[in-house]
C-alpha cells in the first residue's frame, strides 16, 4: 500500500474544505485504505461555473425521492436518490460504500450528497445487480474524482473516449500535478440516438442526486471551462453484456444434485477463466451456488474445474466445497404408470413451495427429476413427490359374469309344469299356447325345431314349448 509522509498527510487535510478536513484526516489514519484513495480535493465550484449550459439540454429529479417498491429484472436507469441502499451507505455504517459522508449528508444515503460517493455506489450497484452479489468490487474507487482513471486501470478496468451505459465519465479541474481542483465524476444511463449522454450523479455539498442529459460539443460533456474530459471507465465485460440486454457469458450455477459431479462457490466473484491457470483470460465471475464441473485440472499451485466448455474455476477450502457425484440408483417408476398417490406435494422437485395434499389419487407419473428429493411428478402437473408416497396402481380383478344353471334335460314322458307361453307348431309359426301352471307332460321332442316339446295328456297335445318353458317335476 503507497503511504505518505506525515507532512504530506497533513498538507492534504488542509487541503479539504474545512468542514470535510476531521473526516480526510480519518481517512489517513485507518489500516484498510491506501493514502493514495483518500479524497481530499472537493468540487465546491458555484454549479452555474460547473454546468455548461450550452451542452447541458437538461437537469432533471433534482434530489428526486425513491419510491418504495421500486425495481426491475435487468438494467434500469436510476432517475431517483438512492434510499437505505448499501451501495450508497459508508462502510462501518450498515454499508458497503468506502468513500467519506457527504455534505449534506443524507440520512439514507449517507455519502451523498458528494460526485464520488454516488460515481461509487452507482458503479457497484450496477455489478451486484449484473451478478447478483453483494458488497464493494472496486473499493479503491474513492478518491478525488478527477484520479479516478489512476485506480480503476489497477483494478483491471477498461477506459476509453467512447460513452458506454453504466461506466462513469471523469473530468478534471485544471491540472492533475498541481491538486488544483477535485474534477467530477458521474454515470451514464443512456446514449439517446443524437449522441448526447443522460447521467445520474451527485454534488458536494449541492445537490444529493440529479440526472442531465449532456452533450458533447464543446469537448467537455457539458462541464465548464475550468474542466476538460479525461475518459470513460467501463464496467467489466460480463457486466457490461448484461447492461447491454445480453446473457452473461458465464455458465449459470444450478440446482444441488447429488447425482452429478458439484462444485459449490462460496464467495460472491469467483474469477472465471478460459482455461486451467492464472495466466489465462478472465472471463467473468462465478457467484455464489453449485455448478456442475466436467473435468479437473492442476496449474497454478490451484486444482481447477471445468463448470462449461472454456469455462475454469480455482478451488480452495476457503471458498468452494466439492461434491463428487454418489451412484444413481434406478427409479422405482417410469413415465407412464399408473399409480396411486398419497402425502405432500411440492411447487419444484427439490421442495420448495408446499402446496396440496393428495389421498389415494390415482393417476399417471409423466415427469421425472431424478436426482432431487420430490423427483415425480403426474398428469396435470399436480405438484412434485417424494418416491414413498407413491404406490402401483394394480387394476382390480374383473367380477365375473353369473352363468345361467343350465336346465335340466327333458326327456319324452317327464312330467313337467308349463311355466311359459308356447305355439301351436314346433315351427313357432301358428297362434301362441297357453296353459301356464299346468301339469303336463312330454309327449315328442322335435330336435332341431325352434319350439321341440311337444306337451299334452292322453286327451291330446296342449302345444309346444321351449325348455325355459317347462319346469321338470
Amino acid at each position: 500500500m503507497a503511504q505518505l509522509t506525515s507532512e504530506e498527510r497533513i498538507a492534504r487535510v488542509e487541503m479539504a474544505p474545512i468542514e470535510v478536513q476531521h473526516m480526510v484526516a480519518k481517512a489517513f489514519l485507518r489500516d484498510d485504505i491506501d493514502d493514495e484513495d483518500v479524497q481530499y480535493l472537493f468540487n465546491t465550484d458555484p454549479q452555474e461555473e460547473q454546468d455548461d449550459m450550452e451542452d447541458i439540454i437538461s437537469i432533471e429529479n433534482v434530489n428526486e425521492e425513491e419510491q418504495e417498491g421500486i425495481g426491475a429484472s435487468g438494467f434500469s436507469m436510476r432517475t431517483t436518490k438512492p434510499k437505505n441502499n448499501k451501495n450508497f451507505i459508508k462502510a462501518g455504517t450498515g454499508g458497503w460504500n468506502t468513500c467519506i459522508l457527504g455534505k449534506p449528508k443524507d440520512p439514507e444515503a449517507n455519502v451523498l450528497a458528494n460526485c464520488v460517493g454516488y460515481a461509487s455506489g452507482r458503479f457497484n450497484e450496477i455489478i451486484n445487480e449484473a451478478r447478483n452479489t453483494t458488497g464493494c468490487t472496486y473499493k479503491t474507487l474513492n478518491c478525488n474524482a478527477e484520479n479516478f482513471p489512476e485506480r480503476a486501470i489497477p483494478a483491471g478496468l477498461k477506459t476509453g473516449s467512447t460513452p458506454k451505459v453504466g461506466a462513469i465519465i471523469v473530468w478534471q479541474k485544471g491540472s492533475l500535478a498541481s491538486k488544483d481542483g477535485a474534477g467530477h465524476v458521474a454515470v451514464v444511463e443512456r446514449i439517446n440516438a443524437d449522441g448526447s449522454i443522460y447521467v445520474s450523479e451527485s454534488g458536494y455539498n449541492s445537490y444529493t442526486f440529479r440526472n442531465t442529459t449532456r452533450s458533447n460539443k464543446n469537448g467537455r460533456w457539458g462541464q465548464g471551462s475550468a474542466y476538460t474530459f479525461r475518459c470513460f471507465i467501463y464496467l467489466p465485460d460480463d457486466v457490461q453484456k448484461w447492461v447491454d440486454g445480453g446473457e452473461s457469458p458465464i455458465t449459470p450455477n444450478v440446482d444441488r444434485d447429488i447425482y452429478k459431479d458439484q462444485i459449490e462457490v462460496k464467495i460472491s466473484n469467483l474469477r472465471v477463466r478460459k482455461g486451467a491457470g492464472t495466466d489465462k483470460e478472465v472471463l467473468g465471475f462465478a457467484h455464489i451456488g453449485y455448478y456442475n464441473y466436467y473435468e479437473t485440472a492442476e496449474a497454478s499451485g490451484y486444482i481447477w474445474y471445468r463448470i462449461a466448455d472454456e469455462q475454469w474455476i480455482a478451488s480452495s477450502d476457503e471458498w468452494t466445497t466439492i461434491y463428487p457425484a454418489q451412484p444413481q440408483p434406478t427409479p422405482k417408476y417410469n413415465i407412464g404408470d399408473k399409480v396411486i398417490i398419497n402425502g405432500q406435494l411440492y411447487g419444484t422437485a427439490d421442495g420448495k413451495y408446499p402446496g396440496k395434499t393428495a389421498h389415494n389419487k390415482v393417476t399417471n407419473i409423466t415427469r421425472i427429476a431424478w436426482g432431487h428429493p420430490y423427483p415425480y411428478n403426474t398428469t396435470g402437473d399436480l405438484g412434485w413427490m417424494a418416491e414413498d408416497s407413491i404406490s402401483p396402481y394394480v387394476d382390480p380383478e374383473p367380477t365375473p359374469t353369473p352363468v345361467p344353471p343350465k336346465p335340466e334335460e327333458l326327456k319324452v314322458g317327464d312330467k313337467v309344469q308349463i311355466i311359459g307361453t308356447g305355439n301351436g307348431s314346433c315351427y313357432g309359426d301358428c297362434n301362441t299356447a297357453y296353459g301356464i301352471g299346468w301339469t303336463r307332460q312330454i309327449l315328442k321332442i322335435w330336435n332341431g325345431k325352434p319350439y321341440p316339446y311337444q306337451v299334452g295328456n292322453n286327451t291330446g297335445t296342449t302345444g309346444f314349448y321351449q325348455a325355459d318353458a317347462l319346469k321338470k317335476l
